[in-house]
Formats: C-alpha cells, sequence, structure tokens
C-alpha cells in the first residue's frame, strides 16, 4: 500500500466517482440536468478550430471548454501528458481492465513493426474528426467517442455502430492488448503526442498563417494533413526521444538495482529501467514507476524528489483554465451582412437569457431570421450565457421595438373545456424573465401539471404580459398561482425524452380581478387559423372549386400534425387546399378545397380517414406516419 501513487489514483477515483454520481444522480433527482462535456478538452480545441477556420464554434463549446484545451497544450509542452495519465476517464478504466488482463495472463504489448502500424489508426481518426467539425461546426467525435455515447445515453449525435465499436475497442481490446484504445485510436491520444513535439505543431501553423496572411487562399486542409501525418511519423520515429521534453522522469545508474519493478509497473509498458531519461512519447509522467522504485533516489522528476509535482501542476492547470474560461465569452457564431457604411452607424442591442440560443444549429436559425428583417445588419450569439447582439439601423428601431421583434406571442390550448362548462375565467399578470418560445413550453407545462388551466396566450411588454384561463369554478387563487409559475424546478416528458429545467421566472403584477368569457368568446379568442395551399391552387377559378367542410373535434389535439395532414391531402391532384376556421359557436372546422372534376367527396374521406399518412419532405422524400387523425362523420359539401 505504501508503494501505491496516490496521488494519481485520487484523481482517478475522483474523476470515476464525479461521473458515477451524476448518472446516479439522473436517474433519481429528475429536476437534475448534467453537463458531461462541460470540461472537455478535446470539444474544446475542435470548437477554437472551427472558430478560427468559420468565425463559429462548435456545437454548445464555451470559452471554458476552449481554455481546457489550451491549457491542455500547455500542460503537454511544458510537462507531459498529464491529462491522459490521471484524468482521462477512458484511460482509467483501459488501464484498469489491462490490469485485469494482466492477472488473468492474457494481455499482449504489441512490439516493433506490429506497434508501429497500429499507431496510425488514431492519426487517421484525428483527421478525420477535424477535418469534419471544421467543415460542418459540430463536434464529429460525438460519432464514435465511447465517453460521450455512454454519458448521453446514445444520443442522436451517436452514430450507433460506431460508438458500439468504440467501446469494445476500450473494453474489451484493452483486456487483450495493452491500451488498446489509447495508444491506437484516440484522436485525443493522437493529438497530445503532437502537441509533445511542439515545434513541429508550431512551426506548421506558423508557416500557414504567414502565408495567408502575405495573401495566399490555402485551405486548412493543407496544414492539418501535414501535421497528421507529421506527427504519425515523428511518433514512430523519435517515440524514445522525444523533444522538447523539460519536465521527465530520470534515473541514477549508481543506486539503481535493476530489480525491473518500475518497467513491470509502467501502464504504458515503457521499459524505465534501461533509460537515464524517460523521453518516451507514451509517457504520461503519471508516477507510477517514481512510488514502486524500493531504491530511495534512483527515480525521480528531474533529478529532483519531487512526486507531488504532476499532481500539484495538474490540478492548478485544472483551475487555470476554469477561471480563464470565466474571463471572456467567445460568439457561437458571429456574422455581418450589411454594407461597410451601414455596421459602423448601426447600434449594438444586447439581450441574454434567451433559451433557445443553446448550440450552433439554434444560433444558425437565429441568424437566418434575422437575415430575412430589414435594417438588421448582423448578429452574434453567445450559448453560455443564453444571449445575443444585434447590430440594427437606429434610424427604424430603438431596444423596445427590437425586443418586440424578437418575441414570439403564442395561444396555448393546455386541454379543452368540458361540454358542461359553459364560460371561463381569466387572470391577467405580467411575468419577468419569460421571454422566449421555450418559456412558452415551460409554462405550459407548468400550468398543466400544477393547475387546471385550459389555456393561455402571451403579449408583447416589458415584461411580457400572459393571461391564464380556467374553466369556471376551477381557478386557483391568487396565491396559489404565482406559486406554481414562480416554481425553480421542472420537469418533463416529450418524444419519450425526459426534461430537468431550471425555472427563473417571477410575476410582477397580477390584476385582483379575473375576467370572464363565454366558451364562444374563448374559443375564438385562442384560435389560430392554419391553412396549406398546394395542386396549383392559383390556376383554378372559384367555379371549378368546392369546399368539403368536417368537424375537427378531438384531432385538435394534434394540431402539431397538421402539415402531415396536409401534405397526405396534397398527393390527390384534385385537392388544393386545407384551411381550419372557426363557426359561429366556437367549434374548429376544417374546410379542403377541392376541383370537382378531378376527384369526389368520397375519395377525401378516405384520405382523411387512411391508416397511413403519406407526406413529402421538401427535398423529395416520401415518409409514413400511423394517422392519429379520424373523421368518423362524413363531411358536408359547399
Amino acid at each position: 500500500m505504501k508503494r501505491q501513487n496516490w496521488y494519481k489514483l485520487i484523481y482517478q477515483f475522483a474523476i470515476i466517482g464525479i461521473l458515477v454520481f451524476m448518472g446516479f444522480r439522473l436517474l433519481f433527482d429528475k429536476a437534475y440536468a448534467p453537463d458531461f462535456e462541460a470540461y472537455c478538452p478535446f470539444g474544446g480545441l475542435q470548437a477554437l478550430g472551427s472558430y478560427i477556420t468559420m468565425d463559429s464554434l462548435s456545437c454548445s463549446m464555451t470559452s471554458t471548454q476552449i481554455m481546457m484545451g489550451v491549457v491542455l497544450f500547455i500542460g503537454i509542452v511544458l510537462f507531459s501528458r498529464l491529462f491522459c495519465g490521471y484524468i482521462c476517464p477512458l484511460g482509467t478504466i483501459g488501464e484498469w481492465i489491462g490490469k485485469l488482463g494482466d492477472r488473468l495472463k492474457v494481455r499482449y504489448t504489441p512490439t516493433g513493426f506490429a506497434d508501429y502500424a497500429l499507431r496510425l489508426p488514431k492519426y487517421v481518426l484525428l483527421f478525420v474528426t477535424f477535418y469534419f467539425t471544421l467543415k460542418s461546426s459540430e463536434l464529429f467525435c460525438k460519432k464514435f467517442d465511447p465517453y460521450y455515447a455512454v454519458a448521453s445515453g446514445f444520443d442522436s449525435d451517436v452514430a450507433l455502430m460506431w460508438a458500439l465499436l468504440a467501446i469494445a475497442a476500450l473494453v474489451i481490446g484493452s483486456l487483450f492488448i495493452r491500451l488498446l484504445w489509447c495508444r491506437y485510436l484516440c484522436p485525443l491520444g493522437a493529438l497530445s503526442a503532437i502537441f509533445k513535439f511542439s515545434w513541429w505543431f508550431l512551426g506548421v501553423m506558423g508557416l500557414y498563417v504567414i502565408l495567408v496572411l502575405i495573401g495566399l487562399d490555402i485551405s486548412y486542409i493543407y496544414p492539418l494533413v501535414v501535421i497528421t501525418a507529421g506527427g504519425y511519423i515523428l511518433e514512430v520515429a523519435r517515440m524514445k526521444k522525444v523533444w522538447p521534453d523539460p519536465v521527465h522522469i530520470t534515473r541514477n545508474t549508481s543506486t539503481c538495482i535493476d530489480c525491473g519493478l518500475c518497467s513491470e509497473k509502467c501502464p504504458q509498458g515503457i521499459d524505465v529501467a534501461t533509460m537515464k531519461k524517460v523521453t518516451h512519447t507514451d509517457c504520461t509522467l503519471c508516477g507510477d514507476c517514481l512510488h514502486v522504485c524500493p531504491e530511495k533516489d534512483t527515480l525521480q522528476i528531474n533529478k529532483k524528489n519531487m512526486k507531488w509535482l504532476p499532481a500539484v501542476v495538474l490540478g492548478a492547470l485544472i483551475i487555470l483554465g476554469i477561471l480563464a474560461g470565466t474571463l471572456f465569452e467567445l460568439p457561437t457564431i458571429d456574422q455581418k451582412w450589411g454594407t461597410p457604411e451601414q455596421i459602423e452607424n448601426a447600434g449594438l442591442f444586447e439581450m441574454s437569457g434567451l433559451k433557445n440560443i443553446k448550440c450552433f444549429g439554434s444560433s444558425t436559425a437565429f441568424a437566418n431570421q434575422m437575415r430575412r428583417v430589414e435594417g438588421i445588419y448582423g448578429v452574434s450569439t453567445y450559448v453560455a450565457s443564453h444571449s445575443v447582439h444585434i447590430l440594427y439601423d437606429t434610424t427604424r428601431y430603438n431596444e423596445e421595438k427590437l425586443q418586440q421583434l424578437l418575441f414570439v406571442p403564442v395561444k396555448r390550448i393546455i386541454e379543452p373545456v368540458a361540454r358542461d362548462v359553459d364560460s371561463v375565467v381569466y387572470y391577467t399578470l405580467t411575468i419577468d424573465k419569460f421571454f422566449d418560445p421555450l418559456d412558452a413550453t415551460y409554462l405550459q407545462h407548468l400550468l398543466d401539471q400544477k393547475t387546471d388551466a385550459c389555456g393561455y396566450q402571451s403579449d408583447f411588454a416589458c415584461p411580457v404580459i400572459v393571461r391564464i384561463y380556467f374553466p369556471q369554478g376551477k381557478e386557483p387563487g391568487k396565491e396559489s398561482l404565482v406559486q406554481a409559475i414562480e416554481s425553480k424546478k421542472l420537469t418533463f416528458t416529450a418524444n419519450d425524452n425526459e426534461f430537468n429545467v431550471k425555472l427563473p421566472y417571477k410575476v410582477i403584477t397580477f390584476e385582483e380581478q379575473p375576467g370572464k368569457l363565454s366558451k364562444a368568446d374563448y374559443a375564438s379568442a385562442m384560435f389560430v387559423p392554419t391553412s396549406s395551399r398546394f395542386n396549383s391552387f392559383s390556376n383554378f377559378s372559384d367555379d371549378v372549386v368546392s369546399q368539403y367542410i368536417v368537424t375537427m373535434g378531438p384531432n385538435t389535439a394534434h394540431k402539431a400534425r397538421y402539415s402531415y395532414l396536409f401534405s397526405h391531402l396534397s398527393n390527390d391532384s384534385g385537392v388544393i387546399a386545407f384551411e381550419t376556421m372557426l363557426d359561429s359557436v366556437g367549434t374548429e372546422l376544417g374546410v379542403i378545397h377541392f376541383v370537382d372534376t378531378v376527384t369526389v367527396p368520397e375519395n377525401i374521406f378516405a384520405a382523411v380517414n387512411a391508416d397511413t399518412l403519406v407526406f413529402h419532405y421538401s427535398d423529395g422524400r416520401t415518409g409514413k406516419l400511423a394517422n392519429p387523425f379520424r373523421f368518423p362523420d362524413p363531411g358536408i359539401v359547399k
């Protein structure tokens, strides 16, 4: 026990313990939303690359991950691959499984040509990972990374087959081949080896920057190819003589008793007992050899008794990376489309708390939306703070108009009003920290879980005006409604996925006297018409077009799927439009416009009641969906 490397073991057990705790807490604490990538240095380096080449950050990466990547580089150049030896959970699992392989006497350590050849795939994976990340601003490593696959529960970013193969290589492979994943497949392992030859990496990048600055248009692919190919060649050619290597293990040959324990103990299989200085590319400065050596002052760090140095340095680097990440925030996207004169004279509007600004994809969607607005010249988004910066024409907009431009009013039906209810009661409130479409979704779930609300609607103001409707006789008291809205946590399920959300809402004003509406007036107030035209609608005159009218009834619960029904109906060339409307008593009707010389009502009735909806994507592909709509009564033809 005295010869155990407790410095490393404490780090390893702490990291594994934290991840296990996060996983179990996720199972039992429904309001908990862990971020398993919060401090990922590899993702941070990929994000930094995409920021440099495309002016955008990958996925939901932030300054913290980027600084952890920068700290990783600094740590490797000045010390060694401390992350691999102490922190990486994949490295820890591979090492522990390998010890089991040794006990079972089934583990093999490749040497010579086999070892050299097996080191190539990790460089190929490194190139592919960075190539597709820099091309798309999406972290390509998520498709196969064993850690991300397990931590995310194999979410939609994971390529299942690739991830399963990677997990098998880690778990099963490590049992039979020494650190199979880390030494031969891990792209971060390849990048760490390249950073050990820092003169090569910095030299190639420096030359590339100089060539770009003097005006040459050179794709990032070329330095990427040169760095990865050169990294592989350097690793196999100078495996035992990495330079620079300012901090390394030293062996005192005069006191060494040649017991060989250091070589036996090394997780990487380095033959420490034959070296005066351990400058091997695989060395992670983990210190296992220092602790197992039975002779005092024989194995040291730079000929000094500093067994504690790697652990202390690693802790300091982690703290440095986290603190540095809080000092600034890089934009996820930074796009400008106005003329230089427009941008120079533009105003800058800043707004935070926009929950729908959460990744590269949502940021791009927001920018595309703003491009269509006259007088908007550019946007920047920041996913860590869920905020945006907008460049705008000061003669056209002020801050309030810009807020109104960003605001999307909503009307949400939470549940149908029962037939025996004649009227609804509503409360009018203003809510702070309530602004974007996700807030509307969260409030809908809150009201559904904690009240008997049948619907609500929002209108722009600062703070936002919200009107909440209740069937008469089921309206809550003021205090209980305010308490429901100001809930700090929300857990709900959508599309078989569970979401846990922290909420910041604060009720600012509350009209004491509730209002009252008849059921018909309520239906009219909450109704949002839907319409779609297709099959060359404008080519037909009114005298050849008839209307097939159906009562939507319970089908209104499937409003989100109306578009599938419209697309399905368009398969009949005689159907040219579908729209919804209210009758005089507030009943929602579906009006299907058709050409009576091309199709007949019987065909329409059969189509809307088909077992399967056949719909079309915008790219021409065809999809199928079990039909959730049912219209038992034949429609009325007008």
